[in-house]
């Protein structure tokens, strides 16, 4: 019996009805006679739909990564259908918007296409043609475009991307061979996963930098002041002993902070520079501040000229107040009110109490008041460190609410 064009139609609506339901469709025939040209003379059985669900932490990833400033787009071989309801299911696209078929791609030129990258998130039937083109022109946008795939059809697009990510258990070799990086659980919300961990890595980079850069500029502020004003400054080895024990280990330990639960929420940054604007302004801010404060804290025992009490309590003061530089970089700028839990971390610990477990031996023994040229303080000038060190958490909650 031959398909008539009410068969046809019949036929063209069960496959759409399946196909609604994100199934994948494949039709079998078979052929009578030995006609040479295997594409015609076809008897048609039916079609079976076979279904690959979205995993379940699928939507979630997706809508991170709307949250990151991610656009993610489907690329797909599937028909119309089938890639719709796939992708209403997985968050990438709601009900009635715009998809856009390899076939109507083919009628645009590159120039005219290009308004249209930005309205439509999944194209269809397209060809591994339509995908390279695809990543060519979202390139030309200035995006940087990573493509996930796993078979011989997407090697042209991983090979172009910026970064191809190639499945690890269904892809094919040719797949991994263009890619730049095999995920090894095929899964969607590990690559999520990957971003959110780098972006917490970076952030942990940044925040060392910033600590060493701030307790620095504090430090050379000061001794520039110093010398103009002809205060009390720091000898060679007080300094050698900060940047060794002050800077070095807490800067380490914030490799180790904790990672910020709002980095997905950051927009993806367009220059790649590890510092920006406001970063600069926090490590000045942070310099004067340190300088003032320490300046300030000088004031008692300078007015009542005793020189070796100042350098000692000079010495006291920038550790202290370093430290404190610490806790703010430690909770990445958040208040210390309502994140004080994050500050229980074993490495933190470390890293914050490390310094002030060696500095009474430097100032109460007489060896090290001796290698160090400094002296014991009183009590009184130990909690007048301490109480004006403290005063730097002001300025810089004021500082929290500037970046929000």
């Amino acid at each position: 019996m031959c398909l008539n064009s009410g068969i046809i139609a019949q036929i063209t609506k069960e496959l759409e009805h399946f196909a609604r339901q994100g199934l994948r469709i494949i039709a079998f025939s078979y052929k009578n006679g030995s006609d040479s040209n295997l594409e015609k003379g076809h008897v048609f059985l039916g079609f079976v739909g076979i279904a690959d669900p979205v995993r379940k932490e699928v939507k979630e990833a997706v809508k991170k990564t709307r949250e990151a400033g991610i656009k993610v787009v489907m690329i797909t071989g599937d028909n119309p259908f089938t890639a719709e309801a796939i992708g209403i299911e997985a968050g990438i696209i709601k009900e009635g918007e715009d998809i856009m078929t390899g076939k109507q791609l083919d009628d645009y030129s590159d120039k005219e296409i290009v308004p249209i990258l930005s309205k439509v998130k999944i194209f269809a039937r397209t060809s591994p043609e339509h995908k390279y083109r695809l990543v060519n022109l979202f390139q030309k946008q200035k995006e940087v475009v990573a493509v996930t795939g796993d078979g011989v059809n997407d090697a042209l697009a991983l090979k172009q991307a910026d970064v191809g990510v190639a499945m690890g258990i269904t892809g094919t070799d040719v797949a991994k061979e263009a890619a730049h990086m095999i995920i090894t659980d095929d899964n969607f919300a590990t690559l999520v996963g990957a971003v959110e961990q780098g972006r917490n890595v970076f952030n942990h980079i940044k925040n060392a930098i910033k600590y060493l850069l701030a307790c620095n500029m504090g430090e050379v502020i000061y001794i520039l002041a110093a010398v103009i004003f002809r205060l009390p400054i720091l000898t060679p080895l007080q300094l050698l002993y900060i940047n060794l024990v002050t800077d070095g280990l807490p800067a380490i330990a914030l490799a180790f902070s904790p990672n910020d639960s709002n980095v997905m929420r950051e927009k993806p940054k367009r220059i790649m520079s590890i510092l920006e604007k406001l970063d600069y302004k926090y490590i000045f801010l942070v310099g004067t501040l340190t300088a003032v404060l320490t300046f300030i804290s000088l004031v008692p025992p300078f007015i009542l000229s005793q020189k070796i009490v100042a350098v000692t309590l000079l010495f006291t003061s920038i550790i202290i107040i370093q430290q404190f530089i610490l806790v703010d970089l430690w909770l990445s700028h958040k208040s210390i009110l309502t994140h004080f839990s994050l500050l229980k971390k074993p490495v933190f610990i470390v890293g914050f109490f490390f310094p002030f477990i060696l500095h009474p031996f430097i100032i109460y023994h007489p060896f090290f008041q001796k290698v160090f040229s400094v002296t014991s303080l009183s009590l009184g000038y130990v909690i007048l460190s301490i109480f004006i060190s403290l005063l730097i958490f002001v300025p810089l909650e004021l500082f929290k609410k500037h970046r929000t």
